[in-house]
């Protein structure tokens, strides 16, 4: 082969790999414009409610079920029995190869914090389908407001710095609203964080971990000063005031 010929393979497949890397850097902010789209409709939707004094008790949203998802994302299973771990996992994949094409999610209200200029819809469920359009109650804790711990469980989206990516600014002290579909709104003030390993997360997650009425929010800690895997942000609060 001559030079000539060589240096035009060259060219051409340095273009190609140009290209490609310009597609694949272009994935992710696609994705996340979506899910942005998606989640402030959720938010409009809501607000609109309340605005009209509508009381709705469930508002719905249709999202896809494939197509938008998180970089990273994937679901954590805690325990020391390896085949009940596997179980469950397989049992997860197949519900979720059965979903429809479009799967529908119940909103229970929007979680704010005006301190990192949160405002997010929070879904009845923590699904990996919930977590790409807001936040989700983590299904073995109660609804916000009732007797207990609820645990709201939210991305650390790093790629574009949303969802909880700021909870690390929280701190002790600060008040965080949660609003229901029905209008209700409930003050929260933070009592701690903390950082806790896989093995601790589920001491605190849980409804039943408590008599009072508290709020517990959840991220990644993963990266942050030297955490490994599996390390979690925990935003512990009590309910301070109600409308």
């Amino acid at each position: 082969m001559d030079k000539k010929k060589l240096n035009t393979i060259l060219i051409i497949a340095s273009v190609i790999f140009l290209v490609a890397g310009i597609i694949l850097l272009c994935i992710e902010p696609i994705k996340s414009l979506r899910r942005q789209k998606i989640t402030d409709e959720a938010l409009d939707a809501v607000q609109s409610n309340i605005e009209l004094s509508l009381q709705a008790s469930e508002i719905t949203v249709i999202v896809p079920r494939d197509g938008n998802e998180v970089a990273g994302e994937s679901y954590d299973y805690y325990g020391e029995d390896e085949e009940a771990i596997l179980a469950l996992q397989q049992q997860v994949e197949e519900n979720e190869k059965n979903l429809p094409e479009n799967v529908t999610l119940t909103c229970a209200g929007i979680l704010r914090i005006d301190k990192i200029e949160l405002e997010l819809p929070v879904w009845t469920e923590s699904s990996r389908i919930a977590l790409r359009y807001g936040l989700g109650i983590y299904e073995d804790s109660v609804i916000p407001g009732q007797t207990g711990n609820s645990t709201i469980l939210g991305h650390r989206n790093q790629h574009t710095n949303t969802m909880f990516y700021r909870l690390k600014e929280v701190e002790a002290g600060d008040i965080v609203y949660f609003t229901g579909v029905d209008g209700h709104e409930l003050m929260f003030t933070v009592d701690e964080v903390k950082i806790v390993s896989s093995t601790e997360l589920m001491d605190y997650i849980t409804g039943g971990i408590t008599d009072t009425i508290q709020l517990t929010l959840v991220t990644c800690a993963n990266g942050e000063r030297g955490y490994g895997e599996g390390y979690r942000r925990l935003v512990i609060c009590h309910m301070s005031q109600e409308d």
